[in-house]
């Protein structure tokens, strides 16, 4: 089966940060120990940026190679937390997010993707990540208060347990799709992907999912 893999743009710079951060440090430690004493200061200053720089550039080499896996079969999304895998059959539509401010229409950087039932979300969302999502969108949820589209009660965080179905989720799987109906009642989509996350501009990646989509049944077995 073919698979498309998506390098996400966040890591593009990974090694290039890494390497600058190390060349930083070697140069600044050996020259500051001729000229300590007279530019202390900005010695100091110039190791602050090093190590910075070089924490930035271990934490991009860090993320996971491939931030998605399209296939005929559907899409599969990882992150260094953890991922999620969705088939092809229950994904309904997807776009660019974008909401109504004033008389503009505000483009989000976010691909929202609508799911005719959460089944195989709940059942592949990693603990990890299940968790961490709430907080990394929690920017979606403000401006959804900003716009009058979820009030500040429904927007909070919810550590309740979850119906699904027949069964009562708890724990940080319950946390997450207390997060996801938030986010649906606001913008109708369930799953959000972060443009960071993607190695084109979010209209192209919609014209590539329509693709994938539209030829998937190619490749059935």
């Amino acid at each position: 089966m073919p698979e498309i893999k998506i390098k996400p743009i966040a890591n593009n710079h990974g090694q290039f940060l890494t390497l600058v951060g190390v060349i930083g440090l070697l140069v600044t430690i050996a020259i500051s120990h001729h000229f300590w004493s007279e530019l202390r200061l900005v010695f100091t200053l110039l190791l602050l940026a090093s190590l910075v720089t070089l924490f930035i550039g271990l934490t991009k080499r860090f993320e996971p190679e491939y931030s998605l896996l399209i296939s005929p079969q559907g899409i599969k999304f990882s992150h260094k937390y953890g991922g999620w895998k969705l088939p092809w059959t229950d994904v309904l539509r997807f776009d660019q997010l974008n909401v109504q401010v004033g008389l503009d229409r505000r483009i989000l950087p976010y691909i929202g993707i609508r799911l005719s039932n959460c089944d195989s979300l709940v059942e592949s969302i990693t603990p990890r990540l299940a968790s961490r999502l709430p907080h990394e969108q929690r920017p979606l949820l403000t401006m959804a208060i900003t716009q009058s589209l979820l009030t500040i009660e429904q927007a909070q965080i919810n550590f309740s347990p979850y119906k699904h179905h027949d069964d009562l989720l708890k724990g940080p799987i319950a946390l997450y799709m207390h997060h996801t109906q938030a986010l649906a009642k606001a913008y109708g989509y369930h799953v959000y992907l972060p443009l960071s996350a993607l190695d084109r501009s979010g209209e192209e990646f919609i014209q590539l999912l329509k693709q994938c989509q539209a030829h998937r049944h190619q490749y059935s077995p």
